[in-house]
């Protein structure tokens, strides 16, 4: 099925004809909010491409606001790891 990507003024979402797939609300400083991704949609890139745009759309490196669930943990230290940066609370650093 095909998706398509919605971008308004500090959320992003991925749909297709049916549901939303992936959600992600941020504000100007470059501070993710909230992301989802609907459990059956998880693992195929959705979160990375919203972080993508996301970035590239503010011209800054994302930070992520607390708290950070289980899972989210590994999408902020995937997103560090590309980036060469430690993520917050990776245990990883100084």
């Amino acid at each position: 099925m095909e998706t398509r990507v919605n971008h308004a003024e500090g959320i992003v979402t991925i749909v297709d004809s049916n549901t939303t797939i992936a959600y992600c609300r941020y504000d100007d400083s470059g501070e993710i909010e909230y992301l989802f991704v609907g459990p059956s949609f998880r693992r195929r890139g959705h979160a990375r491409r919203m972080l993508e745009l996301v970035e590239a759309r503010l011209g800054k490196t994302l930070r992520f606001a607390a708290p950070i669930s289980p899972l989210g943990r590994h999408v902020v230290d995937a997103y560090g790891r590309d980036r060469g940066i430690d993520a917050p609370g990776s245990g990883r650093g100084p």
